[in-house]
């Protein structure tokens, strides 16, 4: 029977079982035709693993080498310090998020506004009713008729002016508006945004995903929506709130019922007193929602095949595989006793330490990678103590179909999907997994890790110090000796001695001349230059790009262009890591505003950003692009080189200071406007200080009346500026009234 008349035969069995299932034939028929869509998907993704067996595979050996597994007896793990040092460098804090007015919110220049206001005059009847009303004014009073003509188009030309004028006014004060409202959207998005990411803890992520990224070649963040009220992602950080813990405590309850659970009423009674002590203390009424952040294993990611890792974006599906706890699953997804006996059950790996035997590297398998083992069938149960369910896991099956929109949910084993389809808010990108991957092959589905790429070079390292220590050992002093000229038991004497150990002999001829008797055995010099491992370690450096300051080896003194010289040599190998990883950064920032902007009400986002929080009414995902650009800061993530940019903000800040001066009185603002202008650059120097200052102590408070530029300590005017008043006549002051009304 070939492999597709199996497959049938179980797909027919399975449907009779199904039908003898339920009475009613309309059901039985929905649940069949439902357990034929997951066995499909599931022989999919199980299809999808086998595929890519290989590279995970080489995930297990990569994290040997970076764990410092090796059969060499000198080593050790100068994989892991580099991938500890170009992770600092790459991924020092949370990068800054840089959201700005997009190019076509910019107001169009005075030219254009003018011309489009004239062309609006041109074409309106009042500009025509004026100049009749002229020209009849002029002949009415006996003006002749040319004169009388010439009168009216000079009204018709007056009055256009006049109206293009006010046009103008309008239009430009419109394209300001707009400017100034997209610019407070700009600054509450940026607020929103950082919070969200705070909320999901993307610092504490993102180093683990840059650490999964330069060991493996490919690091994996999961962004979602959490959500108890509304259908959402899957995840293996908890939304640890109410709703949740009740399903828990009648998940519990229920098994305490249950007459095969007797045997573990005690553990059960526990935890469902102490579950209930949970309830109590929580006072929330109402379900958790926010931004969770996540590493995905690189292992538990799927891709369909024939599209690489990188461009997973093009793919129709992406999957994710989530291991859960048997029962918080079933808790979760409300799922009987029943169903649940159908799952295939999971267990932990136990951790193992570092290996120094010969087979660390060649005994490795696809199934090293995965951090939980299936040893155990549907509803088995492994040896060990009454409470070892608790090492119980179901694998969760998160298929994001692309084609169809929808995100369904299953698990390994269970013949029905244990979440109704969903579809997820709409965004320019469906997928919510975002990629750091170091180095791709052209032609290859998976990136080539660093480690890989430096393996056998790190192997060389250690033969090389291996073969030294060997040697060392082969070159301690020996001496021989003739037995013939000692006793038996002066030749023990001798076999045994140790270091620096007197031993008395009597020779069988009491004449001999001890210094004759021993000669000392001649060996191979040890040459340094035949184990020096300089090259190598060059070359490594220059794989992973960091260079031999960072690693703290540094043996020969160099010069300050020789440091700079590495130093630039170090941003450029980094750099294209920078980039990829900035990239993906963006496209979470990106992604998190349009997220943002389907979930978050304007209550909601008042509460982050204040009461001046502007949040316009949403309007489909691509509303975003239409106002604002959403990008992180570049190089904003890595390892500030403060003393550079304190050095070029010194630079720059007595020019931005003149700037100011000069364009405020240009347009005659007023004072206070320059004022928090220069109170702005006040604080972004104490933000590039690195220092943690309190500017606001710092800046001097506002005044109620008005006071002039000399009075105020501001002293004399720029060239080309009025002169003040002066004289015993003061100056005309505003009534209390109008002032107010002003």
């Amino acid at each position: 029977m070939t492999q597709h008349d199996e497959s049938g035969a179980i797909d027919a069995m399975q449907g009779g079982i199904d039908s003898a299932a339920d009475k009613d034939p309309v059901v039985a028929k929905i649940k069949a035709e439902e357990a034929k869509d997951v066995q499909r998907w599931l022989r999919r993704i199980d299809h999808t693993r086998r595929f890519d067996e290989e590279a995970r595979k080489q995930y297990a050996i990569d994290r040997r080498y970076a764990r410092g597994d090796s059969g060499f007896e000198v080593s050790g793990n100068i994989i892991g310090t580099y991938i500890d040092i170009t992770e600092a460098f790459l991924y020092a804090k949370q990068p800054d998020v840089d959201v700005l007015p997009s190019k076509a919110c910019e107001p169009p220049s005075i030219e254009a506004i003018r011309e489009a206001a004239q062309g609006v005059i041109d074409q309106s009847p009042e500009v025509t009713e004026a100049g009749r009303t002229a020209f009849a004014a002029a002949l009415y009073q006996g003006v002749p008729q040319p004169d009388a003509l010439n009168m009216g188009l000079i009204a018709e030309a007056m009055k256009s002016e006049e109206m293009v004028e006010q046009e103008f006014q309008r239009l430009r004060e419109h394209y300001e508006k707009v400017q100034r409202d997209r610019k407070a959207f700009a600054e509450t998005l940026e607020l929103v945004i950082v919070h969200l990411w705070r909320q999901g803890r993307l610092k504490f992520r993102g180093r683990p995903w840059v650490r999964s990224g330069l060991t493996v070649g490919a690091g994996i963040l999961k962004a979602t929506w959490q959500e108890r009220t509304a259908p959402s992602a899957e995840s293996f950080v908890a939304l640890n709130d109410l709703q949740f813990n009740i399903k828990r405590a009648a998940a519990l309850r229920s098994k305490l019922n249950d007459p095969t659970e007797a045997a573990n009423n005690e553990t059960l009674l526990a935890d469902y007193k102490r579950q209930l002590e949970t309830l109590r203390a929580q006072t929330e009424t109402v379900a958790k929602k926010g931004f969770v952040i996540e590493l995905v294993q690189a292992e538990d990611f799927s891709v369909t095949p024939g599209y690489t890792i990188a461009n997973h974006c093009d793919a129709p599906w992406n999957s994710h595989r989530i291991p859960k706890l048997f029962d918080e699953a079933q808790a979760e997804f409300e799922l009987d006793d029943e169903a649940m006996a159908q799952a295939k059950i999971y267990s932990v790996r136990k951790p193992a330490g570092i290996r120094k035997s010969s087979a660390a590297m060649d005994d490795v398998s696809a199934s090293d990678a995965d951090a939980y083992t299936s040893g155990y069938g549907p509803g088995e149960l492994h040896d060990g103590p009454s409470d070892a369910k608790a090492d119980k896991w179901v694998m969760v099956h998160e298929i994001w179909d692309r084609e169809t929109g929808c995100v369904l949910t299953c698990i390994e084993g269970v013949r029905c999907w244990v979440k109704p389809h969903w579809r997820p808010a709409a965004t320019t990108r469906f997928y919510p997994f975002f990629l750091f991957v170091t180095s791709e092959v052209d032609g290859d589905r998976h990136p080539q890790s660093l480690v890989a790429r430096s393996a056998k070079l790190v192997d060389e390292y250690y033969r090389i110090g291996s073969a030294e220590a060997e040697h060392r050992r082969r070159v301690r002093p020996k001496l021989m000796f003739n037995r013939g000229l000692l006793g038996p038991d002066d030749v023990r004497k001798v076999e045994s001695g140790v270091t620096q150990e007197m031993v008395g002999l009597e020779p069988t001829k009491p004449n001999t001349d001890l210094r004759g008797m021993f000669v000392p055995v001649a060996y191979a010099a040890l040459d340094p230059a035949l184990y020096s491992r300089d090259r190598i370690v060059t070359e490594i450096e220059r794989i992973w790009g960091v260079q031999e300051a960072l690693t703290g080896t540094v043996e020969v003194e160099k010069t300050a262009t020789e440091a700079d010289y590495q130093q630039a040599g170090f941003q450029a190998r980094t750099g294209g890591r920078r980039d990829v990883m900035e990239t993906a950064l963006s496209e979470l920032a990106l992604y998190t505003a349009e997220v943002a902007r389907a979930y978050l009400t304007d209550e909601d986002v008042r509460t982050i950003g204040g009461p001046g929080a502007m949040w316009p009414a949403y309007d489909g995902a691509e509303d975003l692009r239409r106002m604002v650009d959403v990008e992180i800061r570049a190089g904003s993530s890595g390892k500030p080189n403060t003393a550079a940019e304190r050095q070029a903000w010194g630079e720059q800040l007595p020019l931005l200071q003149g700037l100011i001066d000069k364009i405020g009185m240009l347009r005659a603002s007023s004072p206070l406007d320059i004022a928090d202008c220069h109170e702005r650059l006040a604080r972004i120097t104490a933000e590039r200080s690195g220092d943690r200052l309190d500017i606001d102590q710092l800046m001097p408070r506002a005044v109620t009346t008005p006071v002039s530029p000399l009075a105020a300590g501001m002293g004399a005017p720029e060239p080309g500026a009025p002169a003040p008043t002066t004289g015993a006549e003061p100056a005309p002051t505003q009534e209390p009234a109008a002032a107010t009304a002003a």
